[in-house]
């Protein structure tokens, strides 16, 4: 044990908390199994008797963070305002954590577990999207957000790149979000329109898509 290390036994949540900590302030680059156990004040090897590997303590980290987004629940018949408020939620939490999202985006399953695909699915079946589409519409929307906040985490680290001068990053954030519920919301329309459940999902949706595109190109 590292001189004036502690004496008591760790806990799993210690080290997680350790770890948000030093994503916070140093993003992925500095966090080490090696720089949780330094400021923990143990051996490397006492984090492991809790933690697997790296890619455990960035799991086990990441599924603490997705509680402060709060569960995507549909309250009434607002779909929209509820994906919204979530998806902001998402982005805001996770810009406090330099380079997590970009990590993520290498690492699609890590922090999906079966009761979020669940309930994913089941907010957008209950907004009204047919069994097909639904699980379809929650990945599109998760895709976007996480590709916006690695998009984000790395333009951050470049000061030179070129940027339009009054537009914010939460600017492009909330222009990004709306697109997506925009698209949904148009799909959506199209599946209520059929009317039949051969023709429901995304095959239904393609065929309207290209009709307008058609005619705007005309």
């Amino acid at each position: 044990m590292p001189k004036g290390g502690r004496s008591r036994s760790l806990t799993q949540d210690e080290i997680i908390d350790e770890a948000l900590d030093l994503l916070r302030r140093v993003g992925m680059a500095g966090l080490t199994m090696r720089a949780v156990a330094a400021k923990l004040g143990v051996t490397p090897m006492a984090v492991y008797y809790y933690i697997a590997d790296k890619d455990d303590l960035i799991r086990k980290s990441v599924e603490k963070i997705s509680v402060t987004w709060g569960p995507l629940i549909l309250l009434g018949s607002d779909w929209e305002s509820a994906l919204r408020k979530h998806l902001m939620a998402i982005w805001e939490e996770s810009t406090r954590y330099p380079g997590l999202s970009a990590y993520l985006i290498d690492q699609p399953t890590m922090g999906v577990t079966n009761e979020k695909l669940v309930e994913g699915v089941q907010f957008f079946e209950e907004a009204g999207f047919s069994p097909e589409t639904a699980p379809l519409a929650w990945s599109f929307a998760l895709t976007y957000i996480h590709g916006r906040i690695s998009v984000d985490a790395k333009l951050g680290h470049r000061p030179d790149a070129p940027h339009i001068d009054g537009i914010r990053a939460h600017d492009y954030v909330e222009f990004g979000v709306e697109a997506v519920i925009t698209g949904l919301r148009a799909i959506r329309q199209a599946e209520a329109e059929t009317g039949s459940k051969e023709a429901r999902g995304p095959k239904s949706v393609q065929p309207r898509l290209r009709r307008v595109n058609v005619a705007d190109t005309g």
